[in-house]
């Protein structure tokens, strides 16, 4: 399948692909479909991926159909997009028809939008104010140090987020929030009702947590660069002995060890 995207890329590291799946290829698709449908394929007067092509159409929600025609053509084209322009994103893209009415008869004018890690700056600032919490005597709590240090980390950082990747995580929180309700039998706005937020607060006060966690995560990312901090296989292989449960995410156990180092680095 031949392309011609065009990619815009925009300085928040969000990138939009517009592309054009042509007639030929959706009907090439829609064939493989059809005869894919047809081998599990049962119905009266025929064995199990034995009836016509013309029987299985007709039995099949036309709708069924478009949903995989799409779905393959549209995930080959672009898994190949990102491949050939060396994108990488981090999210699941958004998709949108461009066509009014699309169907299997006519070009698909396709806009794919995504994005990579966004980048960010740290102020030269930021390890002279870490060092004003580390020799602040009235500190006296862990937790507390670790709170400040972190604040300075927020405060020295410079960074715009994709808006699709708040929104991304934004949807995954809230259907952990319909989830969470649903399991204590309680609906979201009773328990909405109980912390005293509306919808909307709830959805703003989650916006700015998404905005820090990022801000923290890439300022620990930029430390452990700068830094030179790093992980050793040997390392994460320790704590996976310790808990072999954790073997199901190696990537965290990576994440995981290099914020505590970073962290022991800022409070040194």
């Amino acid at each position: 399948m031949k392309q011609n995207p065009s990619i815009q890329k925009l300085k928040d590291k969000t990138f939009i692909i517009d592309l054009t799946i042509n007639q030929k290829d959706i009907q090439t698709e829609y064939d493989l479909t059809l005869k894919s449908i047809q081998k599990n394929f049962e119905t009266k007067g025929f064995r199990k991926g034995k009836a016509p092509l013309e029987v299985v159409k007709d039995s099949v929600s036309p709708e069924k159909i478009f949903e995989e025609v799409a779905s393959h053509l549209i995930s080959h084209s672009y898994s190949e997009i990102i491949k050939t322009n060396d994108l990488r994103p981090i999210i699941q893209p958004q998709i949108k028809f461009k066509n009014e009415n699309p169907n299997l008869d006519h070009d698909w004018e396709i806009e794919i939008t995504s994005c990579e890690l966004p980048e960010i700056e740290l102020s030269d600032k930021y390890l002279s104010d870490i060092k004003l919490v580390n020799n602040d005597k009235e500190i006296k709590d862990e937790n507390q140090k670790m709170d400040r240090i972190i604040k300075a980390l927020i405060d020295n950082a410079k960074i715009t987020l994709p808006e699709i990747l708040i929104n991304s995580d934004l949807q995954s929180h809230l259907s952990g929030l319909v989830d969470q309700a649903n399991q204590a039998g309680i609906t979201v706005q009773q328990y909405l009702d109980s912390q005293k937020q509306t919808l909307d607060n709830y959805k703003d006060n989650l916006k700015k947590r998404i905005i820090e966690e990022w801000t923290i995560n890439l300022s620990i990312n930029k430390i452990a660069k700068d830094n030179k901090i790093e992980v050793s296989d040997d390392e994460v292989k320790t704590i996976i002995a310790q808990n072999p449960s954790l073997s199901k995410n190696i990537n965290m156990v990576y994440y995981l060890l290099t914020q505590q180092k970073v962290f022991d680095f800022l409070k040194k």
